[in-house]
């Protein structure tokens, strides 16, 4: 006689150990699907335009004060020219540098010695191909005079700063201060 044992309530199947290589890789895939997905709701090309703008914008002024150094003749320009954003340097001779950014869907408005934010006071002058925005620098890199061409008074003297509103937004606004110096953010009296 044979006796049976039974192995009552145990499974003879072996522990799992973990995912197959498969399963690893269908799920990296789906994951990035998803996140593709996510990421293009939140973050639209002409929010990039807007940001691209304005650090351009940044940087061709920081320039332009450190050319202005030991001369007396140089100027920036900041001329929306349909979906583009021209930024120019220049001194007497011409053009020393410029830059050219996509610029769809963004507004540009500036003032001079009126520093309160964008949200609070937009720019009274409305920045266009046919009224650029122009600071010009003194010897020392400090801003000497500017604002934007047509405007009543253009070119006012500035004692206090200036500021480019980007969007009428008060973190893409563009800030000088009397010093020369640029900046990004809420402009600071």
């Amino acid at each position: 006689m044979k006796r049976v044992v039974s192995m009552a309530g145990k499974h003879n199947l072996a522990p799992s150990r973990g995912f197959t290589i498969i399963e690893i890789i269908v799920v990296i895939a789906l994951v990035g699907i998803i996140s593709a997905m996510v990421m293009s709701r939140f973050l639209r090309s002409d929010s990039y335009n807007t940001i691209i703008a304005r650090d351009q914008v940044v940087s061709m002024a920081r320039a332009a004060q450190q050319k202005a150094l030991g001369r007396d003749d140089i100027e920036l320009t900041i001329t929306p020219s349909g979906n583009r954003l021209d930024i120019d340097i220049s001194d007497s001779s011409g053009s020393v540098q410029s830059a050219s950014v996509d610029a769809r869907n963004v507004t540009f408005s500036g003032d001079v010695d009126e520093l309160d934010s964008c949200a609070v006071t937009a720019g009274t002058d409305t920045v266009t191909g046919a009224a650029p925005f122009v600071l010009r620098f003194d010897s020392l890199g400090d801003l000497q005079e500017g604002g934007v061409t047509g405007a009543a008074g253009f070119p006012a003297s500035i004692s206090s700063g200036a500021r480019l509103c980007i969007n009428n937004t008060a973190v893409m606004s563009v800030c000088w201060s009397a010093a020369g110096y640029a900046y990004t953010g809420d402009c600071v009296e």
